[in-house]
């Protein structure tokens, strides 16, 4: 079938397999396509890997699919309909360009690669990249949480033709850590850390309740931190095992730059202590940890971060809460404090000549990873959700009005969105909701905050409507101030995480349980729980990647 036979078909066709299979000829032939170009222009040449790697990529996404398409249910069918459009359409756009680089004869014109194909080409290689992440979300929160299945499907990495896709083998990763898990056949309690304690230093305002350590520069290794665990003579020990094992197994099953979750090494227990302690590795070649409480805390020499850096660590952050839901955990304790910035130390920037005028005020926050899982409990319909008083007023800033002071509601996915929509905020303006008081304590930050330790004392003390007044404190916050900042996009998606527990991204319209998962036997709550999960996906990562700065 020729491309633009495949293209025309494409814009009529309605079917699922039908799309795929387009896709993956279109696929083929955008290559062979622009193999002609970089075999005549050498000029191409410097976008050979690029294109060469998201071809074979999407390939196997699309053979992913293929293999898997009798076990999604319809409505996921239809989703993944208008994620393949996308797609094609790029393809169609690409395809427009190489025809018109082509003169009468057939053959390529002098001078097309600069006048017609090279922006075009950089155009679909984001095109692409985007495709590619906005797939692996989708199809990720599916394969993890099973919602969309017709049956439970365990998919295996060897069960498509060519190499795995991305979201096949997080999928088999995780399916691995679970069957670990399960069979205690890989054991990550270690006895010791690999460091003695002596040479362990406080990461700065990290949880207090998860505090985070790093090693020292007299350390024999320094690729890693250690994340702490304590408990009380009263908790349930035995309990507190098993979710310590199962988080460190999920956490091990991480892809750390993809999701934004760094990698269990092993945890230990120390009794005599009464802590457990998790050994977190540093992804290769990056480090300088400091925590996004006191990069927002604390102004940079070289200023504010762009735009663009802070829609891009917005959406790592969102990424990085994802996969925690997808892997049947709920955080509990999502705020500043809990996302630790790394930087690259393996290259050096770029040395500027001394006749420049000017230095450049781009400030680069880093990549955010998540931590603090030291309130993470698994996440079944057998959970018990905690119902005891919070005693931090550090939590209740970043906690639903049904989840603070003395909780009211089973903790869920939405209450974990929620507290994203609290630090989106936070980023967009870039400014702390808490500063020091230049005594001893930190306290809200009224210039930012107006009136917010007022509220906060009146949720210590469980006036009514406390709660439902500091949310709409942020609310009117975001209205006023982050569409002239961060832009009307920007601002949506925050308003849509603020209220996501009420609304579950649905616009006030009720969550319906389909014919199929009542079949099933999908409990209410699990199909509203998957979702917000996947509206969460539909709503906040894609609506980041749509975000034009």
């Amino acid at each position: 079938m020729s491309i633009d036979s495949a293209l025309s078909i494409a814009g009529v066709a309605t079917g699922l397999p039908g799309l795929i299979q387009i896709a993956v000829q279109l696929s083929a032939e955008i290559a062979r396509r622009y193999a002609d170009f970089r075999d005549v222009t050498k000029q191409a040449g410097i976008h050979k890997t690029l294109i060469e790697i998201h071809v074979s990529e999407i390939e196997a996404d699309l053979y992913f699919l293929k293999n898997n398409l009798e076990n999604f249910t319809p409505g996921v069918q239809e989703r993944l309909v208008d994620i393949l459009r996308e797609l094609i359409k790029s393809y169609r756009e690409a395809a427009e360009t190489f025809s018109y680089a082509r003169g009468p004869d057939g053959n390529i014109m002098r001078g097309a690669w600069v006048v017609k194909l090279k922006d075009a080409l950089e155009i679909l290689v984001k095109d692409m990249e985007r495709w590619q992440r906005r797939f692996l979300d989708y199809i990720q929160c599916l394969h993890f949480t099973g919602f969309g299945f017709r049956e439970t499907v365990i998919v295996r990495v060897g069960t498509i033709r060519k190499a795995p896709s991305n979201a096949q083998s997080l999928g088999a990763n995780l399916n691995e850590a679970r069957e670990d898990f399960n069979s205690k056949s890989h054991n990550l309690c270690l006895d010791s850390l690999p460091v003695l304690d002596k040479h362990l230093v406080d990461i700065p305002l990290s949880l207090p309740e998860s505090p985070l350590k790093i090693p020292d520069s007299a350390a024999s290794r320094q690729d890693f931190l250690v994340e702490y665990r304590p408990y009380s003579r009263s908790d349930d020990l035995e309990y507190l095992r098993e979710i310590v094992r199962y988080t460190a197994y999920i956490l091990a099953a991480a892809k750390p730059c993809e999701m934004h979750i760094l990698c269990c090494e092993g945890y230990v227990h120390r009794p005599e202590l009464r802590q457990f302690q998790t050994i977190l590795k540093l992804p290769q070649g990056m480090g300088s940890p400091q925590t996004l409480r006191e990069c927002l805390l604390y102004p940079h020499s070289d200023g504010e971060p762009s735009l663009t850096a802070r829609v891009e660590l917005c959406k790592q952050i969102a990424t990085a809460a994802l996969y925690v839901h997808t892997a049947s955990l709920v955080h509990k304790a999502i705020r500043p404090e809990a996302f630790v910035l790394l930087q690259s130390i393996t290259t050096q920037p770029e040395s500027q000549p001394d006749t420049l005028p000017f230095k450049s005020s781009t400030f680069r926050p880093g990549t955010p990873f998540l931590t603090g899982f030291g309130q993470a409990r698994q996440e079944t319909p057998d959970t018990y959700s905690s119902l005891r008083l919070s005693l931090s007023w550090e939590q209740d800033l970043y906690s639903h009005p049904t989840r603070q002071g003395k909780p009211t509601a089973k903790y869920t996915m939405a209450h974990d969105i929620y507290s994203i929509g609290v630090i989106l905020l936070e980023i967009g303006l870039w400014r702390s909701f808490i500063m020091w008081n230049g005594i001893k304590d930190f306290i809200v930050d009224e210039r930012v905050l107006e009136g917010g330790n007022t509220i906060l004392k009146r949720i210590k003390e469980r006036q009514p409507r406390a709660g439902e007044d500091l949310k709409d404190l942020y609310q009117a916050i975001a209205e006023q101030e982050l569409p002239c900042v961060m832009g009307e996009r920007f601002c949506k998606i925050v308003l849509q995480c603020l209220n996501v527990v009420e609304d579950e991204f649905c616009d006030g319209e009720a969550v319906e349980q389909s014919d199929m998962e009542v079949a099933i036997g999908m409990s209410r709550e699990k199909n509203e729980e998957e979702t917000v999960g996947l509206k969460y996906i539909k709503t906040v990562l894609n609506g980041f990647e749509e975000i034009k700065v």
